[in-house]
């Protein structure tokens, strides 16, 4: 998880998601017991999950932030992939840059029919 910047993984069985695993997960499950790393993912990850849409409005996203959930993204029973808050963040910074570069760019103007 660490090589790769990531805080969740999710855990697919047949391309359907059927957990979770985040670093709480592990922490909790290897606190006291350093064999658990060598135990099935499922003895450790979560199955309290809650699925979204492609096409989700971001602000629905919110209460399920505020519920300690990270929203998994399915087409319908195909796993697309999952939103945790940087990325919500990371997407917002981004919309609001690309809002600035076009409000900051020359327009041109088409004047037809006026020769």
């Amino acid at each position: 998880m660490k090589l790769y910047d990531v805080s969740q993984l999710p855990v697919l069985e047949d391309g359907k998601i059927v957990g979770l695993l985040d670093e709480s997960d592990l922490l909790l499950a290897a606190v006291d017991d350093a064999s658990r790393f060598q135990q099935p993912v499922e003895t450790a990850m979560t199955t309290r999950l809650r699925t979204v849409a492609v096409r989700t409005p971001i602000r629905n996203l919110l209460p399920m932030f505020d519920a300690g959930l990270v929203p998994i993204v399915t087409d319908g029973d195909e796993f697309v992939g999952l939103v945790t808050r940087i990325d919500l963040i990371n997407h917002l910074r981004r919309r609001v840059k690309l809002h600035e570069a076009s409000a900051a760019a020359p327009r041109l103007v088409v004047w037809a029919g006026l020769w």
